[in-house]
């Protein structure tokens, strides 16, 4: 008895909660109907929140994600493009939309696994190093060391437009909606129109280089070698803050909400409140230089050339866990809701519980590593020798290496269907591989 026929679609496709996609997929090829019953959205939907999928449906539309280089060599040998193949005449109905994402999600997630990646040309155009790249998944923004600023178009892999209104090397860069804001060594915060490459207006008040950059709400936040926090006004285009306490050059910052981090080479990290300009906590414990920090809504994890990892909660100030096992200077690190891991320049990623125990210590980079990029499939870390390796974190084991990666790297920019790199070698050169 085909019990799909008698009992009522909303029981069918509650009972087809507790099977996994595979056999589901199975039980889609005994006959028609079958089919018709097992492709429906609440049985897929289902399924692709019980992978942490959820997000592809909703904040991003991978169901009209384009092959980004159909045209080009394919440097795996195997193609990352998806197919869905689908018989002309027939009956059929068309595969539900959550089905749709879940192979689709399951296939980038393959690809990124097995190495199955497009390149392009290597992106020329700057005559000294690239010293900072941002991309909005159309176009790529990349300013370097002579005082150049280059608009790419992703698709077409050629310059829009250059801006020439720089007087030194440009050390930091956002796009926000059309807008381009950079920060630069002159001490300059310039605002630039995207579409035309024509500088809208610049905001002066920093006495040394513009290192950090950061858009909270409507505001602007820059940071720098003079050891202030400025935030700028972006509407009214005039300074509201100036967020004083640091004792010497401040080497990170990272927003999170309306707060913002910043380390420093006074070996401090202090919290922020942007819309106050007032000061929220100051976090002291490390002793060398604060390298990197990343904050979150309950903590903040920092890293320092003292080799260790801390881990704070924003509120009390009071530091929860150290992490010990590096040898050498932390250069990255990266948490979510499942890890913390970190990255050194004694060539390892170290994962850790937010409990502060170690996992596992990942090896296979030879120099520093030098980034880091967390979601809830994979790790990227990025760092020298031209070296880019792909983890399944949780298990701690290699999924794969980035092979023929063409220049040294010191950049990285990552989203799910992109790793984008730019070399600091001169002259400036940018890499753009795609995974879809």
């Amino acid at each position: 008895m085909d019990f799909t026929i008698h009992l009522p679609h909303e029981l069918v496709d509650r009972l087809f909660c507790y099977v996994s996609a595979r056999d589901i997929s199975v039980c889609s090829q005994l006959c028609v109907a079958w089919r018709e019953v097992t492709n429906r959205d609440a049985i897929w939907l289902n399924l692709c929140m019980r992978q942490g999928w959820l997000r592809y449906g909703l904040s991003s539309d991978i169901l009209h994600e384009e092959p980004l280089f159909p045209d080009t060599s394919n440097v795996s040998g195997t193609s990352p493009v998806f197919h869905l193949p689908v018989p002309e005449g027939t009956r059929l109905s068309p595969v539900c939309k959550w089905k749709n994402i879940f192979l689709r999600v399951k296939h980038l997630n393959e690809n990124w696994a097995k190495g199955r990646y497009s390149s392009a040309q290597i992106l020329r155009g700057h005559k000294e190093k690239v010293t900072a790249i941002e991309c909005d998944g159309k176009y790529i923004v990349s300013g370097g060391a002579d005082h150049k600023l280059i608009v790419w178009d992703l698709r077409e892999r050629k310059p829009l437009y250059k801006v020439d209104v720089h007087s030194d090397t440009i050390s930091s860069l956002i796009i926000k909606g059309n807008l381009i804001v950079t920060g630069c060594s002159d001490s300059a915060v310039r605002v630039i129109d995207k579409n035309s490459g024509q500088m809208l207006f610049s905001l002066l008040g920093h006495s040394g280089s513009v290192d950090h950059l950061a858009l909270v709400n409507t505001c602007i936040v820059s940071a720098g070698t003079d050891k202030t926090v400025r935030v700028w006004s972006l509407s009214e285009r005039k300074l509201k803050f100036i967020m004083k306490g640091h004792e010497d050059d401040i080497e990170c910052m990272h927003r999170h909400g309306n707060l913002l981090a910043t380390g420093s080479w006074d070996k401090t990290v202090r919290v922020w409140n942007v819309t106050t300009g007032k000061l929220l906590n100051l976090f002291n414990g490390h002793s060398e230089v604060v390298s990197c920090c990343q904050l979150g809504s309950e903590i903040l994890v920092s890293g320092s050339g003292d080799c260790d990892i801390r881990v704070w909660k924003v509120i009390s100030g009071q530091c929860v866990h150290v992490l010990e096992g590096h040898t050498e200077e932390v250069y990255c690190t990266v948490f979510n809701g499942k890890v913390i891991a970190s990255g050194s320049s004694d060539s390892t990623v170290r994962i850790w519980t937010h409990s502060g125990e170690s996992m596992h210590v990942l090896t296979g980079h030879l120099g520093v590593v030098r980034c880091l990029h967390i979601n809830d499939e994979r790790l990227v870390s990025g760092g020298d020798q031209k070296k880019i390796i792909i983890w399944d974190y949780m298990k701690g084991i290699m999924l794969n290496i980035v092979h023929r990666h063409p220049t040294l790297l010191h950049l990285m920019w990552v989203s799910d269907t992109k790793l984008i790199t730019a070399s600091p070698e001169r002259p400036g050169t940018i890499t753009v591989l795609s995974y879809w």
